[in-house]
């Protein structure tokens, strides 16, 4: 069974650069480009999330929420170009990568966590 990564990202050029590396990696991937698209997601049917902070009808700390409310231990890191203080809010949810400079720590930190890293 193949692990499922959530990418929810508003940019359609991240959110396709990370899918593409991702199912390179032999990850399922499921996206979302807004938050409500990533609240309508079940949380029990993904393995890792990546989050932008930042999406345009909210932020990805609400995306967190969310997930952590149905599924506790669901491991996650926030992938985003926002601001200092904007990171704040997601600090206790998971780790924080710079995007996009940290686009290869990302997709290392994916598949660390979920085992495929050799």
């Amino acid at each position: 069974m193949a692990f499922r990564v959530l990418v929810a990202d508003d940019s359609a050029v991240v959110r396709m650069a990370l899918v593409r590396r991702f199912k390179a990696a032999g990850l399922d991937v499921v996206e979302a480009a807004s938050v409500a698209e990533a609240k309508r997601i079940d949380p029990t049917g993904i393995d890792v999330a990546v989050l932008d902070f930042d999406l345009g009808d909210g932020y990805g700390n609400e995306i967190a929420a969310h997930l952590k409310a149905g599924k506790a231990d669901l491991p996650m890191c926030f992938f985003t170009s926002s601001s200092a203080e904007a990171r704040v809010a997601v600090e206790g949810y998971g780790q924080i990568f710079k995007k996009p400079d940290d686009s290869d720590a990302v997709i290392a930190w994916v598949t660390s966590v979920t085992g495929l890293a050799g």
